[in-house]
């Protein structure tokens, strides 16, 4: 690895008696929509001691107020709205080594047929299609709900193998805990045109590392898009 990296567990302060405890409620509510929403900018607030810079750090929400951080620069809680227990992250990898791992992420595949005929400035490497979608799209559509479990695993695991072809590992079993829809438009909005949403799948499983500064290099980039909304943080352990 060129770069540090640290993995953090915050803990935001809003138990009895702490100081954001009245607007625990608010931070992070128990609608999913509205939570990834509001856990993405609580998490930001870790990273604002340089101004206007881009994210670079990955999280996971782990619920009331938890939060799991892998980040390039350690995060800094001037306001002490959190509890923060911050290591470096520097695994020792070899070839062979088989790890557990764990991963929440918006899995999807660039589809060239999917753009729109005027759509020219994606045309090079195609629109961004939900996995489970484009494995249901040649499926008519009365067939679709039977099919939609199996294929959403078949697409799961085909999707995280063609992942580690790239980044250095290859997946041994590859389980698909749980696959939903979060809508994470602006609540403000209030045109159904506008609303936007992403497909959050769990993945579960044991790898095999084939080429470990590839495999660490992706952990640090994180695996699929939405990022910015708690997804692509692979956490990991020796099997």
């Amino acid at each position: 690895m060129t770069t540090s990296l640290y993995l953090s567990r915050a803990r935001l302060r809003s138990t009895r008696g702490e100081a954001l405890s009245a607007i625990a409620p608010i931070l992070f509510p128990d609608d999913q929509n509205a939570r990834a929403g509001h856990a993405h900018r609580l998490v930001w607030l870790l990273f604002q001691d340089i101004p206007d810079s881009q994210r670079d750090f990955l999280w996971r929400d782990e619920g009331n107020g938890k939060y799991l951080i892998l980040s390039h620069r350690a995060p800094a809680d001037p306001h002490h709205l959190f509890e923060l227990d911050t290591k470096p992250f520097a695994p020792a990898l070899e070839v062979g080594d088989r790890l557990r791992f764990l991963l929440r992420a918006n899995p999807v595949v660039a589809r060239k047929g999917a753009l729109d005929a005027g759509d020219k400035a994606k045309r090079a490497r195609g629109k961004r299609v939900d996995i489970v979608m484009d494995a249901l799209h040649d499926l008519p559509k009365e067939e679709r709900a039977t099919a939609r479990d199996r294929l959403t695993v078949e697409a799961g695991q085909r999707w995280l193998t063609q992942q580690g072809a790239r980044a250095g590992f290859a997946p041994t079993k590859v389980t698909v805990d749980s696959c939903s829809r979060i809508d994470i438009s602006d609540t403000s909005r209030q045109k159904r045109r506008d609303r936007a949403g992403i497909s959050v799948m769990e993945l579960a499983g044991e790898l095999e590392i084939t080429d470990p500064i590839a495999f660490l290099l992706k952990l640090a980039q994180g695996f699929g898009s939405a990022k910015a909304f708690g997804n692509g943080l692979m956490l990991i352990r020796r099997a």
